[in-house]
């Protein structure tokens, strides 16, 4: 008489059948979380060595702004594209390296620039 194992929801025909699904399941399980561990740490590899990029707007003769109010760009004229970013604001995402991006707060500061 052949024997049946009937565990939860699931229908093996014996013994062995049964126990090299779990090993299975336990070897993909471990598969998973190694690889998980190896692209955490990438991620964290790149936030510490950021990418210096190259100043093709022109952002680094306008650093003296920082910490200034917003209002003072209202009198300049700029060469290249630029725009003032505050919170919540909604901007393109597209990429444009001559574009100089100025950042402000809440409070109308200028706190950071960066091209795109």
């Amino acid at each position: 008489m052949r024997m049946s194992k009937f565990i939860g929801l699931i229908y093996f025909s014996n013994l062995e059948s049964f126990i090299m699904k779990i090993k299975l399941l336990i070897v993909a399980s471990l598969a998973t979380f190694a690889l998980t561990a190896c692209q955490h740490q990438t991620d964290t590899a790149k936030q510490q060595n950021p990418v210096q990029q190259p100043d093709t707007c022109n952002a680094a003769s306008f650093q003296y702004l920082i910490g200034k109010p917003a209002s003072t760009l209202d009198g300049m004229r700029f060469a290249k594209p630029m725009r003032l970013i505050t919170p919540g604001m909604g901007v393109t995402m597209d990429f444009n390296p001559e574009r100089l991006n100025i950042m402000a707060d809440e409070k109308g500061v200028i706190t950071s620039m960066h091209c795109s």
